[in-house]
């Protein structure tokens, strides 16, 4: 099955700090994530959102299930979840599931770092943020890794919030001859 990857980054290509997103809550952005991870094509159907357990975690989702989505928590360790969310041990497993229409990775580090090389990735959407915010978590570069801006995709954005400027694009693998 191909997946998606939903992730923002600054200039750096950080994408956090302190256990929690470096700049101040952009609702445009969050209105996105929650537009592409929660749409699905199929009446009935929903989407499973894939994370790690730091992102599981974390200040934004303080380990309560995002609704109307599957979360998957990826994780070596045992770990209690309420209902709404499983643990599997591997992105690998995640990818295996069934009766979802859509799986999105979205975040941490680690997972992105595999899911970026994964072949059954098919797009990144991507909220760029027009700063640099020293973060303690990065991606890895992805004009280098040969992702280019999706030309087709009628759902790009800018916005402008809280003194933050940011860009909502979808990427795709360029074609090499």
């Amino acid at each position: 099955m191909t997946f998606d990857v939903v992730v923002a980054a600054d200039l750096d290509w950080g994408i956090g700090q302190d256990q929690g997103l470096p700049w101040p809550r952009l609702r445009g952005d969050l209105a996105h994530f929650r537009r592409v991870t929660s749409t699905t094509v199929r009446e009935g159907a929903r989407n499973a959102i894939v994370m790690g357990r730091k992102t599981w975690e974390s200040k934004e989702v303080a380990g309560k299930p995002l609704p109307r989505r599957l979360n998957v928590v990826v994780t070596r360790g045992a770990l209690t979840l309420p209902e709404g969310a499983i643990a599997v041990g591997s992105l690998d497993a995640a990818l295996a599931l069934t009766g979802v229409e859509t799986i999105f990775v979205v975040g941490g580090a680690g997972l992105f770092e595999s899911a970026l090389v994964d072949p059954r990735l098919r797009y990144i959407y991507l909220t760029r943020i027009e700063g640099r915010f020293g973060c303690d978590v990065v991606i890895p570069d992805l004009d280098t890794l040969g992702f280019v801006r999706d030309e087709k995709w009628e759902g790009e954005a800018i916005g402008d919030e809280n003194g933050v400027k940011y860009r909502i694009e979808r990427l795709r693998r360029s074609i090499v001859n």
